[in-house]
């Protein structure tokens, strides 16, 4: 009779098991709060970045958070533009509104970029 398949994560192979311990570390409250504050821009937790710090690697590039209104802006531009894009590769000429959808576009694609606001 086969077991039936495990659920949940892999085992990891023993050199690859973060089991080990490193000697804790004083600091000050000030220096505590700046690493806090410097693992929260990362976007990893305390453990995570000092293990990087220490070992010389690199943290992970955070995903700014884009504007929700901009996004919305942006996502209307967009269905503006794609109706545009159907209608010339149908054959249609282009409508008389397109400089100004394209600039709808272009400025959405800004805010969203943090270029403007």
């Amino acid at each position: 009779m086969d077991e039936a398949p495990k659920i949940g994560r892999p085992t990891l192979a023993a050199d690859e098991r973060r089991d080990d311990r490193l000697p804790g570390i004083r600091v000050t409250a000030a220096e505590r709060h700046h690493v806090e504050l410097l693992a929260e821009r990362a976007g990893v937790s305390v453990a995570e970045f000092c293990r990087r710090a220490v070992l010389g690697q690199r943290m992970p590039q955070r995903r700014a958070q884009a504007d929700a209104v901009a996004l919305v802006e942006l996502n209307r531009a967009g269905v503006n533009l794609n109706q545009i894009a159907k209608r010339v590769n149908a054959g249609r000429d282009l409508p008389p509104d397109f400089p100004q959808v394209l600039a709808e576009v272009r400025s959405a694609v800004a805010k969203v970029a943090g270029d403007g606001s």
